[in-house]
């Protein structure tokens, strides 16, 4: 929920003194116990605790399996990763955001009925994709690709239980169940790294089975998930035909806009892989691993505050977009600055401390990477904004113009400078989605106005 700042506004005249001023109106004891300590404020402490576990999941898996693997493994895994990115690019824009934006509102009777029929639509999805990459990496295999191959293959497994649990997940955030999907996310992972400790410890962790890890773990969570929410289920549902059109209509642009930011942005290792080697996206991988914390904060802004702000705005218009996009500047900023600075002023320390000397060589970067989140950062909360007030074919073009830059600027970065290239078109990419997202929102703000 957005904060309203006009508490910070005094309401008496200048000419009344200040004893006549009730304590109602003093700013401080009610209003900002209200800010920290309010039903939205603990909300939103969960919402960080549960992108918390996933950040810090993520971070533990790269630094277990990069300690002790090549990094073409740590590579292997990488791409992987990005992969898993893929396709939850298409999810988000056919049944999680829609579902996020279009049943925030709804009341419970008419949110079973829609979402059971998008819950059929994600398990269509999820059986789909699992089987497609079966199909691609058996071929590739086939044909002799002993690394791709085996990589693309092995993702099936984990395509399917994670897009399941992770649909799942974000339905209790639609409907307000935040505790329930922290326990949900902290099971998950808890799984996820028991086995990659175990399997480090039998000498049989690689980079495939790092990724077998997250099917494992999103299984272990999917059933207990299942039980959370089966009071969103019904009997009767909306049709297919139905499903797809409303989600389509709003998440057409929505999925054209993730689909681009994943070619934009999460592409790029994959670029690396192929122009340099798994080795190389391995050490990118690793760099990448420094930043992570800056996930925690944004992935948080996207689950948590997009339905929120998609009610507000359908209630109070675009001034409360205007305070949410505020709001999310003001507190999220100084972390993720912190984090930043921190990784700048020690990045060899900090890649010694984490891998030993396997990846001191490639210390340059972070200051690349540093540049690259900062402006992510910049313009995120105004892609929550977006979404929220359902404008998202800006998303889409902003990130087509970056998918341009990324074939031409970035390609020619990654031949001349490796994989300080890739970050540096990455940082690029980024620049050019900001650009075009500011000048898309003051256009709205000027045509409302």
């Amino acid at each position: 929920m957005p904060v309203d700042f006009s508490f910070l506004k005094s309401n008496h005249s200048s000419q009344e003194p200040l004893s006549t001023i009730s304590l109602e109106q003093k700013i401080f004891p009610k209003q900002i116990a209200k800010l920290f300590l309010g039903q939205a404020a603990r909300e939103g402490y969960l919402a960080a605790i549960d992108q918390g576990a996933i950040s810090l999941a993520n971070f533990l898996a790269t630094i277990i399996l990069a300690r002790s693997a090549s990094p073409t493994e740590v590579g292997v895994y990488g791409v992987g990763f990005t992969a898993l990115r893929l396709i939850r690019s298409i999810q988000e824009g056919l049944t999680i955001q829609p579902m996020n934006v279009i049943g925030a509102g709804m009341k419970e009777e008419e949110f079973r009925r829609y979402a059971t029929g998008t819950s059929l639509m994600q398990v269509a999805m999820a059986f789909l994709s699992a089987a497609v990459v079966a199909a691609g990496g058996w071929v590739l295999t086939a044909a002799g690709n002993d690394v791709a191959g085996p990589t693309l293959f092995a993702l099936w497994f984990v395509f399917l239980w994670w897009q399941l649990q992770e649909y799942i997940r974000r339905m209790m955030y639609t409907r307000g169940t935040v505790f329930n999907a922290v326990l949900n996310t902290i099971l998950a992972n808890v799984v996820r790294l028991v086995l990659m400790i175990w399997w480090q410890r039998l000498g049989k962790l690689d980079g495939i089975a790092s990724l077998d890890a997250i099917g494992w773990g999103s299984l272990a969570a999917l059933l207990p998930g299942l039980w959370f929410t089966r009071h969103f289920w019904g009997r009767s549902w909306l049709s297919l035909r139905q499903t797809w059109q409303r989600n389509w209509d709003f998440g057409r642009w929505m999925m054209g806009g993730t689909l681009a930011n994943w070619v934009a942005v999460e592409f790029y290792p994959v670029l690396t892989a192929g122009m340099i080697s798994f080795a190389a996206a391995g050490a990118y991988r690793a760099l990448q691993n420094l930043v992570a914390p800056i996930h925690l904060l944004l992935r948080a802004i996207d689950t948590f505050l997009t339905p929120r702000a998609a009610r507000q705005f359908a209630q109070h218009g675009k001034p409360a977009l205007n305070r949410t996009i505020g709001f999310i500047y003001l507190t999220a900023g100084i972390p993720i600055l912190g984090v930043l600075a921190i990784a700048v002023l020690f990045p060899e320390q900090i890649l010694r401390l984490l891998y030993g000397e396997t990846y001191v060589p490639y210390a340059g970067g972070v200051i690349l990477f540093a540049i690259f989140y900062a402006l992510w950062f910049a313009y995120w909360p105004m892609q929550t904004a977006l979404k929220a007030a359902r404008f998202s074919r800006p998303i889409f073009i902003a990130n087509l113009a970056a998918i341009i830059g990324m074939f031409t600027a970035g390609v020619w970065a990654i031949q001349r400078w490796g994989v300080f290239g890739t970050i540096a078109g990455q940082a690029l990419n980024s620049l050019v989605v900001g650009i075009i997202l500011w000048a898309a929102w003051i256009r709205i703000k000027q045509k409302s106005g």
